[in-house]
Order: C-alpha cells, then structure tokens, then sequence
C-alpha cells in the first residue's frame, strides 16, 4: 500500500466501515440490539436517532415501510450508506483492474457529490435537534 493513492484508501477504509454496519444491522434482528440510546437513558426522551438502528435491520432485510415507520428520518440515511458503498466499490474496483490513479476531476465529482448527499441525508435529522 506504499504507493496507493489515499483516495484509494479511504474509499476501502469506508467500505469496509459501512460493510460491517451493513452486516450489523442485518445480523441483529430489530428487537435484538444489544445497545440501547444513551440519549433516551438519559433524558428519558427519543433523541433524532432514535431507531435508525433497527430501521436499518429491517431495510437490509427489505422490509422499507416498517424501517420506515419506526424512523422515517432513517431512510434517507440509510441512501446516503448504500451509495455510499456503491460508490467506494467503484473506486476500488477500478483501481483494482486499471490501476491508475484516479483523475482529479472524477475525485472532485465523488467529494461533491458525497457531501451534498450526506447534507440531504442528514440535515432533516440535525433540523430536530
């Protein structure tokens, strides 16, 4: 990994970060979790959050209108996650079967876009803070 482009490694460190919560959220059933809200300990109140991790069990199970109803802030969360994985495959693939760097613009275009999609995704949670 000596010449590997940091592009590159970020791309597979976020890969593998959102793999394993992927594999999380599928592994533990809904009413499984082992970690409860901190915030709701606490405060004894629902924090934004609250939910996101069993709506995302259920999303990766397909089951989109029950994730929904438990958080419908969740959904558009777990988008950003799943173009997020996406788009990290692809960097690394082509780096795998080109292996070029990638060019600039192309690494413009990914932080662009990624910004803006987790802005979307995540404002409308931040909002009910």
């Amino acid at each position: 990994m000596r010449n590997t482009p940091a592009h590159v490694i970020i791309s597979l460190v976020f890969f593998i970060g959102i793999g394993m919560g992927f594999a999380y959220s599928y592994f533990f059933y809904p009413d499984d979790h082992p970690v409860d809200c901190m915030v709701k300990q606490i405060t004894g109140k629902n924090c934004p959050s609250c939910g996101f991790t069993r709506s995302f069990s259920l999303y990766t199970r397909g089951e989109w209108d029950a994730g929904k109803t438990l958080n419908p802030l969740s959904w558009t969360v777990f988008l950003f996650f799943v173009t997020q994985l996406i788009l990290r495959l692809a960097v690394l693939t082509h780096y795998i079967t080109v292996r070029k760097i990638l060019p600039q613009k192309v690494m413009l275009a990914d932080a662009i876009i990624s910004i803006l999609f987790f802005l979307y995704a995540f404002l409308p949670v931040i909002k009910t803070l």
